[in-house]
């Protein structure tokens, strides 16, 4: 329903005051009326047709008929003079227009997703949370040295963790779902548009149980180690493709695997009971306490970044300094224990 206002009382006479103007609000400014137009529940719609690729499922999901979809982007398609969704008789696929609207849509969305948990954390007393990504095993790695320096510091500062491989957290720190990165720079981290910190030097080594027949040669290849079974990092992710590349440039097809698995604990288990033999980090493989159960070979994944960095956009939040903060301290113990 519409509501009509009154008009307001015509204030007193007074010298008119000049209105900033910056690139942003010139940009905001210059946007097609039909962008200008589109409301919350339009960008939901558009996510959700972009998700299912499904008329039906999209007029379900918006609680609208699929006549009244179709007209409606049909209308907005024709105000912005492009082609958003090709439609087929079986599925809506979004065009080259479209996916760039989409990506635009979800990082719009996500950042208004996040509001409610930052007033919640805020509620709380834990500060705006924020959203930090980890490649499998530098969680364990690096939290704990940077909650003890966020601790220490007295700094209220809650943190989201996601723990994945770069292939799949690259995509989401690009569309701002992450706050910060913690990877290898490998080069497409460096490729990214984001803002680069190095933070570690590690090379990615091959390692076995101490009691591994490789540890009594006193030369070891590539092509020796293809004689024994593995571990293999997931299918797909950087460093299988890294791991894939050694045993080709060595002339060697890929080796038995055992399993595939990019947790430390779970490798450092089975190694212990098997002759069998993974990559880690040469930090993880030299600190003390895994030094009694593991000892690295003289081979390393040479395809593989030796630096570790973390990614951000700018400008930086006052909480993502901060945490590049404690990231630094956090790399600054490893050194120590390495």
């Amino acid at each position: 329903m519409e509501s009509t206002l009154m008009p307001a009382a015509k204030p007193a006479s007074r010298p008119l005051r000049k209105t900033s103007s910056s690139p942003d609000a010139a940009r905001l400014a210059a946007l097609p009326v039909a962008l200008r137009r589109l409301r919350l529940r339009d960008l939901e719609t558009l996510e959700w047709l972009g998700r299912y690729r499904s008329f039906a499922r999209t007029a379900e999901a918006a609680s609208i008929s699929q006549p009244a979809l179709s007209k409606w982007l049909r209308e907005l398609e024709e105000s912005l003079g492009l082609k958003l969704f090709e439609r087929t008789s079986r599925r809506v696929e979004p065009t080259l227009y479209g996916d760039a609207m989409l990506d635009c849509i979800a990082r719009i969305l996500n950042d208004l997703r996040e509001i409610e948990p930052a007033f919640e954390a805020l509620r709380h007393g834990l500060g705006q949370p924020l959203t930090i990504g980890l490649l499998p095993n530098m969680d364990e790695q690096f939290l704990p040295g940077v909650l003890a320096w966020l601790r220490e510091h007295d700094t209220p500062l809650q943190l989201n963790v996601r723990v994945d491989t770069l292939d799949r957290l690259l995509p989401l720190a690009q569309r701002r779902e992450l706050d910060l990165l913690v990877c290898r720079l490998e080069a497409t981290a460096l490729a990214s548009g984001l803002h680069v910190d190095e933070l570690l030097r590690d090379d990615v080594v091959v390692v076995a149980s101490h009691r591994h027949p490789l540890h009594k040669r006193s030369r070891v290849s590539w092509a020796d180690t293809a004689a024994f079974a593995w571990i293999a990092p997931p299918l797909g992710s950087p460093m299988r493709t890294a791991l894939e590349a050694e045993f080709a440039r060595a002339g060697q097809p890929m080796p038995q695997i055992l399993m595939e698995s990019a947790s430390h604990h779970t490798n450092r288990a089975v190694a212990q009971r098997m002759q069998c033999l993974f990559v880690t980090s040469a930090t993880r493989a030299s600190r003390s306490d895994a030094m009694r159960e593991l000892r690295a070979l003289p081979l390393k994944l040479s395809t593989i970044a030796p630096a570790l960095g973390a990614l951000s956009h700018e400008p930086r939040s006052a909480a993502v300094a901060t945490v590049l903060e404690a990231l630094r301290y956090a790399t600054g113990e490893q050194r120590t224990s390495a």
